[in-house]
């Protein structure tokens, strides 16, 4: 294969995603593993993994990459050295998640709303980076995948103990966990090496259940878009209470019910009612892609964004199926 090759990959708390790509920006191959936080996971297990990876991801015929750039939560260096017993890869470059997240929506300014396995928000803007959140799912991460696994979890207690509202989530677990009777879930996720990835995609359920109207599940993600919300309006408070750009959503967590998104807006807008509040055109990864051409002077934002509309066009973030535009 000729031509010159590139590397993005996105790497969080649950899943790993790569792609690699050509110099017009046609996806050649993708390759996913598990979560690159190794707070989380066994080291040996990972880098495993992540070989792996490597080896689906770059095809015998590709000899060189131009450039690995990539957003990770946690280490990347044995990430980088796996990719390079392939072939040589010539500049590796790293992009904070806040970054990235504004670049997947065409920017360079703003503040960002980060929830996926874990939650934080950014302010950057000229000269300054702020950050709020981000503590770890035992000390945090409130509204993002892992806490509102954990919420819905425990509204599905309550609803079995009649301390909460009646929901179709306890039937919801059994069903999907193949328990006898709810009280078991206990040993399933006390037991599981992987307790994190377990809880947090238990929120398939929470997406499903909301979209029945299920009032503990529609709780549940008005909770976390407040909890998103009072991180929010806490970093523009820390950067002086005024911002350039818009107010970006990003993250998995988002996709499962607009309500998350409806109650996080009103609360900000309640405050900063003249604030611009969005989703990010395509998912983190492709940020990474647009961080490179912007940071090597290649085009502007906006051309480039429409030109990855059309070639990243499956690559485009997934706002949720009951969002009122």
């Amino acid at each position: 294969m000729a031509g010159k090759y590139y590397i993005a990959a996105d790497g969080g708390g649950t899943k790993l995603l790569t792609i690699l790509y050509d110099e017009e920006f046609n996806i050649v191959s993708r390759a996913k593993s598990g979560g690159t936080n190794l707070l989380f996971r066994p080291q040996d297990v990972a880098e495993a993994e992540v070989r792996e990876l490597a080896d689906r991801l770059i095809p015998p015929d590709v000899s060189e990459i131009e450039s690995f750039d990539a957003s990770i939560v946690g280490p990347a260096d044995y990430l980088v050295n796996a990719l390079r017993q392939r072939c040589p890869v010539k500049a590796v470059r790293h992009w904070g998640e806040g970054h990235v997240a504004l670049a997947s929506a065409g920017v360079r300014y703003g503040i960002v709303a980060q929830a996926g396995t874990g939650s934080d928000a950014f302010l950057i803007q000229p000269g300054c980076v702020q950050t709020v959140g981000g503590w770890g799912m035992t000390l945090g991460d409130e509204g993002g995948g892992y806490d509102i696994g954990l919420r819905t979890l425990k509204a599905a207690i309550y609803a079995e103990d009649g301390r909460g509202p009646r929901s179709v989530l306890p039937e919801m677990i059994r069903e999907a966990w193949g328990l006898g009777v709810l009280y078991d879930m206990i040993g399933k996720v006390s037991g599981n090496p992987d307790a994190r990835s377990l809880v947090a995609s238990v929120t398939y359920l929470t997406e499903k259940a909301a979209a029945m109207g299920d009032e503990a599940a529609l709780a549940v993600y008005a909770d976390a878009g407040h909890e998103m919300a009072r991180q929010v309006l806490a970093v523009i408070r820390g950067g002086g209470g005024t911002w350039t750009g818009p107010i970006i959503a990003s993250g998995g967590a988002w996709k499962g019910s607009a309500h998350m998104f409806e109650t996080f807006r009103g609360e900000v807008l309640a405050v900063h009612p003249d604030a611009e509040i969005r989703f990010p055109d395509f998912e983190p990864i492709v940020g990474s892609v647009i961080s490179r051409l912007l940071a090597d002077g290649e085009c502007g934002s906006e051309p480039i964004m429409e030109i990855l509309r059309g070639k990243f066009a499956e690559l485009r973030y997934r706002k949720p199926a009951d969002l009122k535009e």
